[in-house]
């Protein structure tokens, strides 16, 4: 009786299984990658576009001969901006008062980025400083009767007139931010302000002689 071969070989079902697992494991990979790297190109993106503004901010005070600065809130929908800001107590009311600078509509960040709610200040000459601000409605009214579409109550915030909730008192300006990730796919960073540029550094030390 002649022996019979034995064949060896893949079945079409296998071949089958092994692509469906393929498949699957690529549908969950990428856009993970995709997701990941997309971060990524955000921060540097967010970082060019805080300078850009920083910039901006810095032009203005130097232009206005005054205190102005760039203001990082959140929106009653969780959404970042930042907000260019000048100070005027003639017009707020409050030796401290800020309003948001008139034609210059506030910048919304990525949905993504996470920002706490802070302002950096530049003086009249463009250096970078310490100032006490109070962001508030251009009529200076603690009521709802100003119809400053910007900063007003809180009243005026959830009634869809006003994008930002006034400030309830004073904080002092800060000279770093820090940048974090609504979704948790990077840590949050620190960023540091340099006082001599105005742009973000990773870290700012003193230079003594």
């Amino acid at each position: 009786m002649a022996n019979k071969k034995k064949q060896s070989g893949i079945s079409l079902t296998e071949i089958l299984v092994v692509v469906g697992i393929i498949a699957v494991l690529m549908g969950v990979s990428i856009p993970a990658a995709k997701q990941l790297a997309g971060s990524f190109e955000t921060g540097t993106g967010v970082r060019q576009l805080i300078n850009a503004a920083l910039s901006n901010a810095r032009a203005i005070a130097v232009r206005e001969q005054a205190y102005a600065g760039v203001r990082f809130q959140e929106n009653k929908d969780g959404n970042g901006y930042m907000i260019f800001i000048v100070h005027d107590n003639a017009a707020t009311g409050y030796a401290n008062g800020f309003r948001a600078v008139t034609g210059r509509k506030p910048m919304k960040l990525p949905e993504d980025v996470s920002v706490s709610r802070l302002s950096v200040v530049f003086s009249p000459q463009g250096k970078l400083t310490v100032h006490s601000v109070r962001a508030y409605n251009k009529d200076g009214q603690a009521d709802d009767s100003s119809n400053d579409t910007i900063f007003n109550t809180i009243s005026n915030v959830n009634g869809g007139h006003a994008m930002f909730e006034q400030d309830p008192g004073n904080f002092n300006s800060t000279q770093s931010i820090t940048i974090g990730s609504k979704k948790g796919l990077t840590a949050s960073t620190t960023e540091y302000i340099s006082p001599y540029t105005g742009e973000l550094v990773m870290e700012y030390r003193e230079q003594r002689p």
